[in-house]
C-alpha cells in the first residue's frame, strides 16, 4: 500500500524525523518512578524519550511544551459529582498549564489550568486528549514548512488525493483534537497528507500536503544562514555560559554542524581535536557512551600522533574522568597514571594539574561510595600539590573544595567504623 492511513502522532513523528531520536534519558524516568512514584502514561513517556529535546517540543507562542519528568507535578481536585480527580501537570501552552487526568489512564483527557488571584481554574481542553495534543504539536511542526500546500475546495481535495493514490473513504477523522485531523503519508511521493474534518466529522474541509524532507536536510536548512563564527558563539553560549542548565542535545547539534563544516574545509588537526573532544563531552552528558567514545577516539588519535605533551595530558585526564564516571576504575587509573607521568616529566611545576589529577580520582570514587580511606588519601595528595601555590586563584579554590571532600569522606569513614563495631 503506497499510502499509510490514519497514523498516530508518534508514528507520524517517526517518519518525519527519519527515526532520529533526542529525548529524556531513560534513567530520569526510572529516578522519578523510584523517588516520587511518578509513572508516566506510556504515550507521554514515549514522546519525551524519543522527541523531548527536538524542535517539536521547544514551545513558543501558541505551541505546546511538555515538561521533563522532574518538572511535572500532581494536583488533586475534589468534585461533588465525580469525587477526587487526579491531575498530572505535564506541560504548558502560553500562560496555561496542561494536565492529564490520571484517573482515566485509558482516555487521558487534557485539562487546562489558568492562574488567577483566586487560585488555578481547571477546565477541559478543546484538544480533548493527550493524543490530540501530540497531533496538534506534530501539525504545528509539519505545517511550518515553507513548501506546505493547502487545499480547501472539495474538488481540489478530491483531485489531490487521487493524484497521491489515496482512497478518500479510508481517511478517518482523528479523535482528541478540535480539528479531527487524520495524518496520512504517501510512501511513493514521500509527502504527508493531513486532512482536517468538519465538526460533525463527515467531510474533509482542508487538506495539507507537505513533502517530507530528511532530518539532515532540515538541519542543514536550519543553520544555512549561520556562519561558522556564529555557530561557535552559539555553542559557547549553550555549553559554557549556560553550563548549569546546558541543553546538551542543542549543544551537540551545533557542534556536529561545526565539525561537518570544518572537516569539509580541511581544518587542521589541533582545531579538530578540540571539537571532537567537546562532542564527546556532550555525548557523555547525554549518556550516549558509545558515541562519546567514538569522538574521544578521534580526538586521541590526533594528539597521540602530534605528541603534544600538554594536549596529551588534557586528553588522558578527560578520558580518565569518563571511565571513572562509568565506574571502570582500572581503565581510569591507567589513564590518570599516564597523565601524571606526562606532567611530572614535562610540567613538574604544574601543581594545579597534578593536584586535579588526585582530586578527580577522589571525587569520582567518593560519589560511587568507594573506600573512604582511599578518598582521604587522594585528597591529601591533592592538597599537598595545591598548597605549594596557595595564592593561585585556581589552587586556592580547589583547596577549599578538596578539604570539603575530605571532610565528607572522614565522616563517612566514622559512620562505617561505628557500624563495624556495632556488629
Amino acid at each position: 500500500m503506497a499510502v499509510l492511513y490514519n497514523l498516530s502522532p508518534l508514528e507520524a513523528m517517526s517518519l518525519f524525523y527519519d527515526g532520529e531520536k533526542r529525548g529524556v534519558w531513560n534513567g530520569d524516568f526510572i529516578k522519578n518512578e523510584k523517588k516520587r512514584g511518578l509513572v508516566l502514561p506510556p504515550m507521554l513517556r514515549e514522546f519525551l524519550e524519543n522527541y523531548g529535546y527536538l524542535e517539536i517540543n521547544e514551545g513558543g507562542e501558541g505551541k505546546f511544551k511538555l515538561f521533563h519528568p522532574d518538572g511535572m507535578g500532581g494536583v488533586l481536585l475534589s468534585d461533588e459529582e465525580e469525587g477526587d480527580i487526579h491531575l498530572l501537570v505535564i506541560g504548558a501552552l502560553n500562560e496555561l498549564w496542561v494536565a492529564v487526568r490520571m484517573d482515566e489512564c485509558d482516555y487521558l483527557r487534557i485539562v487546562f489550568g489558568e492562574q488567577s488571584d483566586d487560585g488555578t481554574m481547571w477546565t477541559p481542553s478543546d484538544n480533548g486528549t493527550l493524543e490530540g495534543v501530540l497531533t496538534v504539536m506534530f501539525c504545528s511542526q509539519l505545517f511550518g514548512a515553507a513548501d506546505s500546500f493547502v487545499f480547501e475546495e472539495e474538488n481540489e481535495i478530491s483531485a489531490v488525493l487521487k493524484k497521491h493514490g489515496a482512497d478518500k473513504s479510508l481517511i478517518l477523522p482523528g479523535e482528541g483534537s478540535a480539528q479531527h485531523i487524520s495524518l496520512c503519508f504517501d510512501n511513493g511521493s514521500g509527502a504527508f497528507l493531513a486532512a482536517e474534518f468538519d465538526a460533525e466529522c463527515e467531510h474533509i474541509t482542508m487538506l495539507h500536503v507537505v513533502p517530507r524532507k530528511t532530518f539532515a536536510q532540515r538541519k542543514a536548512e536550519k543553520y544555512a544562514t549561520v556562519s561558522i563564527d556564529e555557530l561557535n558563539v552559539l555553542f559557547d553560549g549553550e555549553f559554557y555560559a549556560n553550563a548549569l542548565h546546558c541543553d546538551f542535545n542543542h549543544a551537540l547539534e551545533i557542534k556536529l554542524e561545526i565539525i561537518d563544516r570544518l572537516e569539509k574545509a580541511g581544518a587542521d588537526d589541533l582545531e579538530m581535536y578540540e571539537h571532537y573532544r567537546l562532542a564527546g563531552r556532550c555525548c557523555w552528558s547525554l549518556k550516549k557512551l558509545d558515541e562519546a567514545l567514538e569522538w574521544y577516539d578521534k580526538a586521541g588519535a590526533i594528539v597521540e600522533r602530534l605528541g603534544d605533551p600538554e594536549k596529551l595530558a588534557e586528553y588522558y585526564h578527560t578520558l580518565a574522568n569518563f571511565y571513572a564516571d562509568n565506574r571502570q576504575w582500572e581503565k581510569s587509573d591507567e589513564l590518570y597514571d599516564k597523565q601524571l607521568d606526562i606532567l611530572r616529566e614535562h610540567s613538574p611545576e604544574d601543581v594545579y594539574g597534578i593536584g586535579m589529577n588526585y582530586q578527580s580520582r577522589a571525587q569520582f570514587l567518593d560519589s560511587a561510595g568507594g573506600d573512604p580511606e582511599r578518598v582521604i588519601e587522594l585528597c591529601n595528595l591533592a592538597l599537598e600539590q595545591f598548597q605549594k601555590n596557595p595564592h593561585d586563584s585556581g589552587c586556592k579554590y580547589e583547596i577549599a573544595r578538596t578539604q570539603q571532600l575530605r571532610g565528607g569522606a572522614k565522616r563517612r569513614k566514622k559512620e562505617l567504623d561505628k557500624q563495624k563495631n556495632a556488629e
